[in-house]
């Protein structure tokens, strides 16, 4: 007997209320994820200047991983959003409960032949004796934490594309506020507890996360019913899979080009100084806190554009568009000038080396002038992925950082030295946003009076 069809939440109401109603649980589970990121950093920042640049080398590598598990989860929020928009209930189910096992068989065959493979990674990185056995000692432990991570990553993304991020949010800020709490205690040794390090930012992590997968998927079997594996047969889970895919692997692919990219320029950096590389991550981790608005606007306009599709709302959808993008100029502006002003101040809470916080304050200065078209790109990639054409998502990603920000980045540090390095991104983002925003309103134009093939660029 076929379930009830589950109610398609976003296609009624007023759109700019429904997206931001969509937007709000999600701004406080990232805000609560990249908060915890940045007092992870504070923390190691008070172990010492190795331990954060040892921290920042694993930057590339651990956002590798991270896109994996967001490209499978891209890949079925954009076929669930869909679904439910159809009013298909066993293929929600089924499409969910799929997608699961498809993420928890995928990290972890990465995730051990990361363990098996990390002193050679980070050699070529450009880790040195100082930071490699820091590494080292942190990975072991964090390779395990993904997997832990990765599963309640798809579960929270299913729930949004049932249009519920009220519960993916709250369990979002529940599990960083439990590793900020657990951070010191491991890191520094409090209360007789072995004073760890950076390899005890990695065991809060692993903590945190356990208990996080285990709430999450109570959630998703217990009180949403996504998860059934009744009548399991593997042409039924193959058949899931390959929808999933379809969008996945182009979405893996664009997600991982920026780790790669950052990877090549933490080399760049690497050939100046330590200090310069953990300026690099301090600056990082600042620019993810300030941009948590454009993050969480973008995983929220692919659900809601996908379930008003699915409905043949194309008005809807197009109204949705229009507005994310909008919002992300509006929000660029002002962190610009925010960071603009304060770059200083901020740069000197978490290190007090000269060199660390100029670094820090010279990306403040530069890179954010850019953060307004850098969020058009990224409501435009989320857009594509969700009317699963994720190639053209594939295809902007490409042409910013391998076109535009690489070439770019290598002729600034010729010329200009560092400074030349954030101008390059600077730049990417920039002319990429424009392009994207142009991209979308040529696509939507030719494709708005019929169906879209969940197989296209």
């Amino acid at each position: 007997m076929s379930a009830p069809p589950r109610q398609a939440r976003l296609v009624q109401g007023p759109v700019s209320y429904g997206l931001l109603r969509l937007t709000a649980p999600m701004l406080l589970g990232i805000t609560a994820n990249i908060g915890a990121a940045l007092v992870e950093a504070y923390y190691l920042s008070q172990v010492g200047t190795a331990a954060l640049a040892a921290y920042s080398f694993t930057f590339p590598v651990t956002g590798a991983l991270m896109s994996l598990s967001l490209g499978i989860s891209i890949g079925l929020s954009s076929v669930l959003a869909r679904t439910v928009g159809q009013g298909d209930e066993d293929g929600v189910q089924r499409l969910a409960s799929d997608g699961i096992t498809l993420v928890a068989v995928v990290m972890t065959s990465m995730c051990l032949l990361g363990w098996l493979t990390i002193e050679p990674l980070f050699l070529l990185l450009g880790a040195d004796e100082t930071t490699l056995p820091l590494i080292v000692e942190y990975m072991s432990v964090y390779f395990v934490s993904m997997v832990f991570m990765a599963i309640p990553s798809i579960g929270a993304n299913a729930l949004r594309a049932t249009g519920d991020a009220s519960i993916s949010g709250t369990i979002m800020v529940s599990g960083a506020v439990l590793q900020v709490i657990l951070g010191p205690f491991l890191i520094f040794g409090l209360l007789g507890l072995p004073e760890l390090g950076l390899q005890g930012a990695a065991w809060a992590n692993l903590a945190a996360r356990i208990v996080l997968f285990i709430v999450t998927m109570s959630v998703l079997h217990y009180r949403e019913h996504l998860i059934s594996y009744s009548n399991l047969t593997l042409a039924a889970v193959l058949h899931s899979w390959r929808q999933i895919m379809v969008v996945a692997i182009p979405a893996t692919a664009t997600n991982l080009i920026g780790p790669i990219s950052i990877a090549v320029v933490v080399s760049l950096l690497a050939s100046f100084s330590q200090e310069t590389v953990a300026g690099f991550g301090i600056a990082s981790r600042i620019e993810s806190l300030f941009v948590i608005p454009l993050f969480a606007m973008s995983a929220s306009i692919g659900p809601f554009v996908g379930q008003n599709w699915g409905a043949e709302r194309h008005d809807r959808a197009n109204e949705a568009m229009i507005f994310s993008f909008q919002y992300a100029m509006a929000w660029g502006a002002l962190v610009a000038v925010i960071l603009f002003l304060f770059r200083y101040p901020i740069a000197g809470l978490f290190d007090d080396h000269p060199e660390v916080i100029e670094v820090t304050a010279h990306f403040l200065m530069i890179v954010p002038v850019s953060y307004g078209t850098w969020g058009v790109l990224m409501m435009a990639s989320a857009i594509f992925n969700s009317l699963g054409k994720p190639v053209s998502s594939t295809i902007m990603s490409i042409i910013r950082m391998f076109i535009i920000y690489i070439p770019l980045a290598f002729v600034g540090k010729a010329l200009f030295g560092v400074t030349g390095i954030f101008i390059a991104a600077a730049t990417s983002n920039l002319l990429m946003g424009l392009i994207a925003f142009s991209w979308n309103r040529r696509t939507y134009g030719h494709l708005a009076p019929g169906k879209i093939a969940a197989s296209g660029s």
